[in-house]
């Protein structure tokens, strides 16, 4: 049935009336169509019920339309606030390349206090995407954004499956959880990121992570300069390089030619975290400065603003040490002289072991 038809139907029938409002799945694509058609589907979207919406799609190609491109975002403002609701499982907006002239942002608001907690893919194409509260999007399996942002967070979203980042002027991404990335990602996904963040998270249930596996991070960022990866761990379960005869393992890598500053909070001995290091040490000619913490990275006393540093108990404190002894004989003969290499230790006074006996 032809949208008219179905207009004319609608008028006709109460019970078609009645299905339309109730439709889950809602598909808008403004090409051609002038204005009428617009004015058309916006009667439409504010007869719905929002009741049980599972699917929208909005598509929206101003090229045909220059002269509605400004004075279409309210109506992109009002039926979003119609279909994001908490039933909402797929949504789709994309807006052609000449719609940046219209320069829409999607309010990102909709997607915080529980109204997309059911979402589980998520499109957005050529339009502003700037969320500045934290998202609901806790059963996200699918992330697409294009040209959309220069800065994206994601952190703890524990059954996200793909990334799929075409946003040219993205320049920082920050990445961060529980569960970490087995699978190799595809080279020139990144092509003008600056600086990645990767925050890991271990806890006493989580298996021995291969750091190396971070190595596919890199090499999606051909244009990186900075990377900081930051490790928490409740438990030092893990293969420690220390006492182990075997070899260490080589990736087969790319030069790393813009990355110059690179920093881990929560270094400790696991070898593949030393194999990462040594990777990066390999593979980069412009690299200035690398920071190795052993401690948590958070307050120390050195900087005379805290008496005491920021407490750590005898087993951590003891695979700070082990971790230090790993840097000595593994890393330090790596660094070329024009790398400034700065080691956080624990601090003699406030982690001596003997204090927690």
């Amino acid at each position: 049935m032809s949208f008219k038809d179905a207009a004319r139907a609608a008028c006709v029938s109460r019970a078609f009336h009645h299905s339309w409002r109730c439709h889950p799945n809602l598909i808008c694509c403004i090409g051609i169509l002038g204005s009428d058609f617009i004015n058309k589907f916006d009667r439409i979207m504010k007869n719905h019920s929002g009741i049980g919406i599972k699917s929208v799609k909005f598509q929206y190609n101003s090229f045909y339309n220059t002269r509605r491109s400004t004075s279409i975002s309210h109506h992109f403002d009002s039926w979003h606030q119609i279909a994001i609701t908490p039933w909402i499982e797929e949504l789709t907006i994309s807006l052609s390349l000449s719609s940046f002239n219209m320069e829409y942002s999607f309010p990102c608001s909709l997607l915080a206090d529980g109204r997309a907690s059911s979402m589980r893919h998520l499109y957005l194409g050529n339009c502003g995407f700037h969320p500045t509260i934290n998202l609901d999007l806790r059963n996200l399996t699918r992330l697409h954004l294009i040209n959309c942002l220069s800065h994206l967070e994601v952190f703890d979203c524990r059954i996200l499956q793909v990334v799929e980042n075409k946003a040219p002027n993205l320049c920082s991404f920050d990445f961060g959880g529980r569960q970490m990335v087995d699978t190799p990602i595809l080279p020139s996904k990144f092509l003008h990121l600056k600086c990645l963040t990767i925050d890991h998270t271990i806890i006493s249930s989580s298996p021995a992570y291969n750091y190396l596996y971070l190595v596919y991070f890199l090499d999606a960022c051909p244009s990186l300069e900075t990377f900081l990866l930051g490790i928490s761990q409740t438990h030092m379960e893990h293969d420690s390089i220390i006492g182990d005869s075997s070899h260490m393992r080589q990736m087969p890598g790319h030069r790393h030619d813009n990355l110059r500053s690179v920093e881990i909070t929560g270094f400790y001995s696991a070898k593949s975290l030393i194999e990462l290091t040594c990777y990066i040490l390999d593979n980069t000619v412009a690299l200035k400065y690398l920071t190795l913490d052993t401690t948590r990275g958070f307050f120390s006393c050195s900087t005379g603003e805290h008496d005491r540093c920021f407490p750590m108990d005898k087993i951590m404190i003891t695979e700070a040490n082990r971790a230090v002894l790993a840097i000595q004989t593994y890393i330090e003969r790596k660094v070329p002289s024009t790398v400034k290499l700065n080691v956080v230790k624990p601090c003699s006074r406030c982690h001596a072991v003997e204090s927690y006996l």
